[in-house]
């Protein structure tokens, strides 16, 4: 199982629309970490074999879209991964309450954005990405986004590419 991970996109949906093109065949859901998620659900009804999720950012003011969210994926062998923007867990200044978090709602992936900056660990059995972002890279990085990967053996995989 493939899924397509962005984050702060803040109103590049140009650049989503080129990802869902490029990875429609090969993804089976789409995620999108905040600061501008409605920039991805207004492909929803264009890709309907795609499985659309996001959280909000700090930037998504009003916003529908929950603050975290613990997902289920993997076909032969599930895994759990949660999802945040990461301005709740201050991840611009240190990822220890991230990991925290993480750890205490017993998850094997967490995703998240707000850095802008791409991101990829393992620490204590728990697999981390920032996709970074796709309008708005930070600290010399460039455009980017994820692909978190579960294969039937249920190994996670978590790669970052440039736009």
């Amino acid at each position: 199982m493939k899924i397509l991970v962005v984050s702060d996109s803040h109103g590049d949906s140009g650049t989503i629309r080129t990802l869902l093109d490029r990875y429609k065949h090969e993804v089976q859901t789409v995620i999108h970490l905040g600061d501008n998620a409605k920039d991805l659900m207004q492909f929803d009804s264009q890709y309907p074999t795609v499985n659309f999720v996001a959280v909000a950012g700090n930037g998504d003011y009003n916003s529908e879209f929950p603050s975290s969210r613990r997902l289920t994926i993997g076909n032969a062998v599930q895994r759990t991964v949660l999802l945040v923007h990461g301005h709740g867990q201050n991840v611009n200044m240190t990822l220890d309450r991230l990991m925290f978090f993480a750890r205490a709602t017993e998850v094997d992936a967490c995703l998240f954005g707000h850095t802008h900056m791409p991101f990829v660990c393992e620490h204590e059995s728990v697999f981390f990405m920032n996709p970074g972002s796709l309008s708005q890279p930070r600290g010399g990085s460039s455009a980017s986004y994820g692909i978190l990967s579960v294969d039937d053996d249920g190994k996670i995989t978590c790669e970052v590419h440039k736009v």
